[in-house]
């Protein structure tokens, strides 16, 4: 009976300490925050993976690295990869591409989002700076714009916006627009503003 008593304990202990650790692994390959807006992440044709994975742990992607390498090396990979790809297994992430991924994106969905949603990024003429449009402050909140002050057309003229040409204007009878630096789009004679084309 003693013998008996002593194995329901150690089969209780037992369970008890393998639902703790399944419970524990499996928050590591949680979504750090549940709803964030999207945020494009350059990979420069430079780029390491560690550097990669070091960029997404600071700016508060994911929780746990290894967790992550775990995810990259065993998510569905379903493209082939380009020349210069970094290699993770049998799995590759694509370098000069840009990935649409989120803070509400758990370890396995940014891991396949990494290995297979990649837009090819012409460099020829210079990489934007940084690895994330928009910026993010550490920790992964957008960093305010220098732009935040502008609200109009004539705000953005001002702030040295980029603006259509006057020419076009006149022969189409469209009305002017000028775009923030930030990818704001600003049209002459209307009120509010629009997320520039491919911006």
């Amino acid at each position: 009976m003693k013998f008996k008593r002593q194995g329901l304990i150690v089969i209780l202990l037992g369970l008890f300490v393998f639902l703790f650790l399944s419970l524990g692994v499996k928050s590591q390959f949680e979504a750090s925050k549940k709803s964030v807006q999207e945020v494009q992440f350059m990979v420069g044709k430079d780029r390491t993976l560690q550097a990669i994975i070091g960029d997404l742990s600071y700016y508060g992607f994911i929780k746990n690295e290894s967790a992550f390498k775990f995810a990259l090396r065993y998510a569905k990979d379903s493209t082939p990869g380009n020349e210069n790809s970094i290699h993770i297994g049998d799995n590759t992430l694509d370098r000069l591409a840009v990935y649409k991924i989120s803070q509400s994106l758990n370890a396995w969905q940014l891991a396949e989002a990494l290995l297979n949603d990649g837009e090819f990024q012409d460099c020829s003429h210079g990489c934007p700076p940084g690895s994330f449009y928009p910026a993010l402050l550490p920790g992964g909140e957008l960093k305010p714009s220098e732009y935040e002050w502008v609200e109009t057309y004539e705000d953005c003229v001002k702030a040295k916006g980029q603006l259509s040409s006057e020419q076009y204007s006149q022969r189409t009878g469209k009305p002017r627009k000028c775009v923030t630096p930030n990818g704001r789009e600003f049209t002459q004679g209307e009120e509010g503003w629009e997320p520039a084309v491919g911006g």
